[in-house]
């Protein structure tokens, strides 16, 4: 088996140890640094990079502390959704950094399962009908904005959340609630992440066939597929792009050569 360190501090690794076990990676979880100094959900810390090269970093990080070969790291988005944009939408990504062949391979995972959602409450009962349907207290609530006095992560018992709330509201009228998106306190994530180890598995079982290094996988997607109806080529794939994260190599993976019509810009404008 070969090593991997996780750095993680909210016990993502029992939920992805089991998938990528069976390559051949026994994962070890490691908390040597606070990952909210990297970003958090709620804005106290600001992402200063993409959620890619955040979990890139964190997993590159993991290697060199442990003078490994290979590190783990992962991140999570959440926001509305990217078709509609009315439906809350989280997004995982997981990393794994080969420190020998110095190159990363990562995977995504992305839906609706989540109770992602943010309520500024004027009263007492509305506020509670927010944190029951946030499932509260098997998922987490958050009270206050980062910058404000009364801003707590961590309450866990419903008597002293309930009493929180009624003294902000009494004390401002208004009381900012979210629900606490961390993996730790949000087992809605787990499907997600656990999506995200299994596509992340797939990507590592593809070798190159230039380099053989593990990884070769879909990049983006090629338009140019042919209508049926008046044989113009149109906006829909043909074909996916595959390459290699360390080489570079890539080619074309055919989808389908031909779209209905209905596809077609020139036949459905």
């Amino acid at each position: 088996m070969e090593t991997v360190y996780f750095l993680t501090q909210h016990d993502k690794a029992a939920i992805v140890a089991p998938v990528l076990a069976s390559l051949g990676y026994e994962i070890k979880e490691t908390r040597f640094l606070d990952t909210d100094r990297l970003g958090t959900f709620t804005g106290d810390v600001k992402r200063f990079d993409t959620q890619v090269n955040t979990a890139i970093e964190k997993a590159r990080l993991a290697a060199q502390h442990h003078g490994a070969r290979f590190g783990l790291g992962s991140e999570g988005s959440f926001g509305p959704d990217p078709y509609m944009g009315v439906s809350a939408w989280n997004t995982e990504v997981l990393a794994i950094w080969d420190a020998e062949k110095h190159y990363a391979v990562h995977a995504a995972a992305q839906g609706p399962l989540t109770n992602y959602a943010q309520l500024e409450a004027d009263t007492g009962e509305q506020a509670w009908q927010f944190v029951q349907r946030a499932g509260f207290p098997e998922h987490g609530i958050i009270v206050g904005r980062a910058e404000e006095p009364w801003f707590d992560k961590e309450i866990r018992d419903p008597a002293i959340l309930k009493a929180t709330i009624e003294a902000i509201i009494a004390e401002t009228g208004a009381v900012w609630l979210e629900t606490d998106m961390r993996a730790h306190r949000n087992p809605s994530r787990h499907a997600m992440i656990r999506q995200a180890a299994e596509a992340l598995a797939q990507r590592l079982a593809a070798v190159c066939p230039a380099c053989q290094a593990a990884g070769f996988g879909a990049i983006a997607l090629v338009p140019g597929a042919l209508c049926e109806e008046c044989g113009a080529a149109t906006q829909a794939a043909r074909a996916r792009r595959m390459a290699c994260p360390l080489c570079g190599h890539s080619e074309e993976q055919s989808i389908r050569s031909h779209v209905p019509a209905s596809q077609c810009e020139d036949c459905n404008p």
